[in-house]
């Protein structure tokens, strides 16, 4: 691996010369550089920098073991997603890893989810912004690794070397102002000790502050009216301490009453100046104090069901502050400290316990408050009025232990959050965009696995591209933008395995999908909206559906399940046309039609037995013996047309294997295609811009792969960044890909 400071070095210089591109192209670059350090040293070089940081993370690179060429292949197709990237590195991106046949035309792929300032190799169990007299401000992180981290929050670039001396577990931190204008941090843990540092230098001040005789989860500044500042602490000994911050000595007796842990503390002001004292406890409540004189301010606050976990003070627009508290029983609930009344009713939404608030002041003076939760979600509340503020920030990577609020020096705040995944990330909370996404806006896409797309060919001459996901629903695409169609097509109860264009004999064209919940649907794809009632039969699953077109004219609708059944219908009444077609030994992976020279179709269905069935769509009768040979279950099917007018049968399989038929005969053509490392999941036929055909197939390596249909020879290949479970052929060339839970669109050239 590439030192830290040769790759910061490297970054600073090709962002100089505008050369990042070239930079990321040089043979061993993305093999030999620590991930995390890359994306860093990136994120520091400015504009360009921190698009690269985010498509690098998209790409999932670096990645051991991938070939150049395939992190060239990868680079491109995430690339593809960025508007942030400019017309000349775009144009250098065309020509990394070697000459390729494939070239992305867009993709979903989201820039890495909150680019991740990582370090840490624990937990990230605390996060506060920390003040400096030159006006800037840093972000300090507390893990389980022992450790504290300093930030710089504007670049993502770490400051210093970490902070060394607790000998457990850091569970909390907190900047402490002093009178003489300087910051201190503290920092508490699992040793039983509070420390003081001097974020300037990283050192230590003064001797660690002990006392404590458990675990100090909590730790927060208390400003008092003459203007100095106390430090309070919370511990498992169930009591609260207070701190001279300047000297290190205890401020009066500890403050008891709470019956279990203390797990927060926070500073509450008061319009008339003063400044309570709140804490929070495993006793399931919150309790006040005076902290000049150490006694309890009026009853304890009850109400949560189960521990409280956070507490934070939230400032108003009229100078009053609520006292938000957060709790193991999955809500936040907002309290007026002069009073010691809960305010309207609890904040819910979050599905996991709530570990984490905090005030967002937001340029125009209003404040948000923040909530970060086992669930994997921050969400983001207006606390005038209890009601949820946009849609929830998601990063998926694990529970949500910490939330701060960090001012920047242009005037924004932005939101940390520390989580399970070892990572600190940053949000802009008037948008809820991951800072280091690019400047273009992020499409909407799935949330699931995409096992299925389809082109939807429209009456005006356009193309729609369908894709269909473990999320429940189908989503339409347009495949010349990537903009979305619409909203999702929702009506499923379970993930859509299959989707098809059905046309009919009066030019429309509908579309069909299936799935685990047994059924096939018919929708307008120009409206969105359902066409007539499900269509029911199959005992289980709904593998596969495709489009069979007679030589009347007239179109099926075929579908495979789990039941081991293909099933024909009318697309245009819904009913059934003639018997399940029953045979196969196991359930059907893929069904699809395959048009024959004189005008007939067959119908191919591709099953867990092991074999490829043809069928005639018309009688469906089983024409021929059975095609067997693949060693392991037939994933999929696809018709495959030659030059001379012929029509090969493809079959893709979980022996790694993609074999070609002959359809008129039954026979295999060529040997087993082979190239692929594991499952082969889908296979379709590609056209070149020239009027030749490809085949493609795609697999759970991660990879598509090109095979000449008239040879069998391979032709090239693209490496992306999950499992391939679905091809779509599309209009001048162009395929669609669903790769994970992302779609994208390539365009095929020689």
């Amino acid at each position: 691996m590439l030192p830290v400071d040769e790759v910061r070095r490297l970054a600073e210089l090709a962002a100089a010369a505008d050369r990042l591109g070239d930079l990321l192209a040089a043979a061993g670059v993305l093999s030999e550089v620590d991930p995390a350090v890359l994306v860093m040293a990136l994120r520091a070089a400015g504009g360009q920098g921190r698009a690269w940081a985010a498509v690098v993370s998209a790409a999932g690179l670096p990645a051991a073991g991938l070939s150049v060429a395939g992190q060239g292949e990868r680079l491109r197709v995430a690339a593809s997603g960025f508007a942030g990237l400019d017309a000349g590195v775009r144009a250098r991106v065309a020509g990394w890893g070697g000459r390729s046949m494939v070239d992305p035309v867009w993709s979903t792929a989201p820039a890495a989810l909150g680019v991740a300032l990582t370090g840490h190799t624990g937990a990230v169990v605390a996060v506060a912004a920390v003040p400096l007299p030159d006006g800037h401000t840093l972000l300090a992180s507390g893990s389980i690794d022992r450790t504290v981290r300093l930030w710089d929050p504007a670049t993502g670039v770490p400051v210093g070397a970490p902070l060394t001396g607790h000998t457990d577990w850091v569970l909390a931190v907190a900047a402490v102002p002093l009178p003489d204008g300087r910051t201190l941090l503290a920092s508490a843990g699992d040793d039983c000790t509070v420390r003081l540092w001097d974020p300037a230098t990283g050192e230590l001040v003064g001797a660690p502050l002990t006392g404590h005789t458990g675990s100090v989860r909590a730790v927060a500044a208390v400003p008092l009216p003459d203007g100095h500042t106390l430090l309070a602490s919370g511990s498992d000994d169930c009591t609260v301490r207070l701190w001279d911050p300047a000297t290190g000595e205890l401020v009066g007796a500890p403050l008891t009453g709470h019956t279990d842990p203390v797990l927060a503390v926070a500073a509450v002001p008061l319009p008339d100046g003063r400044t309570l004292l709140a804490s929070a406890s495993d006793d399931c409540t919150v309790r006040l104090w005076n902290p000049t004189t150490g006694e309890l301010v009026d009853a304890p606050l009850t109400g949560h069901t189960e521990p409280v976990l956070a507490v934070t003070a939230v400032p108003l627009p009229d100078g009053r502050a609520l006292l938000a508290s957060a709790s193991n029983d999955c809500t936040v609930r907002l309290w007026d400290p002069t009073t010691g009344e809960l305010v309207g009713a609890p904040l819910t939404g979050h599905t996991g316990p709530v570990r984490a608030v905090a005030a967002l002041p937001l340029p125009d003076g209003h404040t948000l408050l923040a909530s970060g939760s086992d669930d994997e979600t921050v969400r983001l509340w207006d606390p005038t009025t209890g009601a949820p503020v946009g849609s929830p920030l998601s990063a998926r990577t694990g529970s949500n232990l910490a939330v701060a609020a960090v001012p920047l020096p242009d005037g924004r705040t932005l939101l940390a959050s520390g989580g399970g995944d070892e990572a600190v990330r940053l949000w802009d909370p008037a948008t809820g965009v991951p800072v280091g996404t690019p400047l273009s806006a992020p499409l909407t896409g799935h949330t699931g696995p995409v096992q299925a797309m389809a082109a939807v060919p429209l009456p005006d001459g356009h193309t729609l591209l369908a894709s269909g996901s473990y999320d429940e629903t189908v989503r339409l695409w347009d495949p010349t933008t990537g903009a979305p169609a619409g909203t999702p097509l929702t009506g499923h109860t379970d993930p859509v395995l299959a989707v098809a264009a059905v046309p009919l004999p009066d030019g429309h064209t509908l579309l069909a999908s299936g799935g685990i919940d047994g059924t096939v649907r018919l929708w307008d794809p120009i409206t969105g909206e359902p066409v007539g009632t499900p269509l029911t039969g199959h005992a289980g699953w709904v593998q596969a559906v495709a489009a069979v077109p007679l030589p009347d004219g007239h179109t099926l609708l075929a579908s495979g399940g789990i039941d081991g059944t293909v099933r024909l219908w009318d697309p245009a009444t819904g009913a059934p046309a003639g018997t399940p077609l029953t045979g196969h030994t196991n359930l059907i992976q893929a069904v699809a039609a395959v048009p024959l020279p004189d005008g007939r179709t067959l119908l191919a269905s591709a099953s867990n037995d092991k074999t490829v069935r043809l069928w005639d769509p018309t009688t469906g009768d089983l024409l021929g013996t059975p095609l067997t040979g693949h060693t392991n279950t037939v994933q999929a099917v696809a018709a495959v047309p030659l030059p001379d007018g012929r029509t090969l049968l493809a079959s893709g399989s979980s022996d790694k294997t993609v074999r070609l038929w002959d359809p008129t005969t039954g026979e295999p053509v060529g040997t087993p295609l082979t190239g692929h490392t594991d499952i082969v999941q889908t296979v379709a036929a590609v056209s070149l811009p020239d009027g030749s055909t490809l085949l493609a197939s795609g697999g759970d390596d991660g990879t598509v792969r090109f095979w000449d249909p008239t040879t069998g020879a391979p032709v090239g290949h693209t490496e992306l960044p999950g499992a391939v479970r679905a091809l779509a052929p599309l209009p001048d060339g162009h395929f669609a890909v669903g790769y994970g839970d992302q779609v994208a669109v390539m365009r095929l050239f020689r």
